[in-house]
């Protein structure tokens, strides 16, 4: 049996919040998660889902979500699951110590050993060099633009629309996304990565500057900052940029620079 999920979680301890999930039948599990670190609820988590603390505080525990999902799922049947990048594993790792029942602990376990990054397979089959936006997707396949809410059911479901459209349909000839494909003849120009939010933007000249900036800003780290935290919050940069998610309250952008020796018109 095929399972199409997504999960939502705190911004930087990874603990869930919610889970969608939808099987290849249409049947559909829902919840809310109450996380064991309430406090970890950041104003940017509430405004990208819609969830509040107090909905959250009302929500059932992981012990007991994970122990009913356990129960949801197809008995005596080989199990599938798909999502979309590689931030539902972390989700999903980040959840588990703090989960005391065996059976959400067995739940956890079966959705991790046996999930698949579909992002991956999309990236494969359009040869793309970055991964692309579940919307992106979407849209393409359904011919008009879609937005997306980030609400784990709904995006679950678009998953699950994303895979049977793949299955069925075979690849473009031409891409339709050449700004994303291996090979594309672009122009070497320099790159700036741009922070926006509200009337607030700020540019860097390098991913290292702009994650020097998120960890002074936002991370409270002080002085102590090692390559692999930098390296990470690079990474969730590029991240948030390719599948246009916010980070740290910001929409991020990397785009093209003026080339070396170009004036600035006007």
């Amino acid at each position: 049996m095929k399972y199409f999920i997504d999960f939502e979680a705190t911004q930087f301890s990874g603990e869930i919040i919610s889970i969608g999930c939808v099987d290849e039948n249409g049947r559909e599990f829902y919840s809310l998660v109450k996380p064991a670190n309430p406090g970890e609820m950041t104003e940017f988590i509430v405004n990208l889902t819609g969830i509040r603390p107090e909905a959250l505080a009302g929500a059932p525990s992981a012990d007991r979500v994970f122990a009913d999902f356990l129960d949801w799922l197809a008995q005596n049947e080989a199990v599938e699951f798909f999502c979309y990048g590689d931030s539902d594993a972390y989700f999903l790792k980040r959840t588990l110590p703090h989960v005391n029942s065996f059976r959400a602990q067995l739940g956890l376990s079966v959705i991790h050993t046996a999930l698949t990054d579909y992002s991956a397979v999309i990236k494969k089959l359009f040869a793309l060099k970055h991964s692309i936006a579940l919307k992106k997707v979407v849209s393409y396949y359904r011919g008009e633009s879609v937005e997306q809410n980030h609400n784990s059911l709904a995006d679950a479901l678009l998953l699950k629309e994303i895979y049977e459209q793949s299955q069925a349909q075979p690849a473009p000839e031409v891409s339709p996304f050449p700004e994303y494909q291996k090979g594309a003849d672009l122009p070497k120009i320099q790159k700036r990565v741009i922070a926006v939010s509200g009337g607030m933007r700020k540019e860097f000249s390098s991913f290292g500057k702009a994650a020097d900036w998120v960890m002074s800003e936002y991370m409270n780290m002080g002085d102590i900052v090692t390559d692999k935290t930098k390296s990470k919050v690079c990474s969730r940069i590029i991240n948030a940029a390719e599948k246009e998610k916010r980070y740290c309250g910001y929409s991020w952008q990397i785009t093209g620079a003026l080339k070396n020796g170009e004036k600035k018109r006007g």
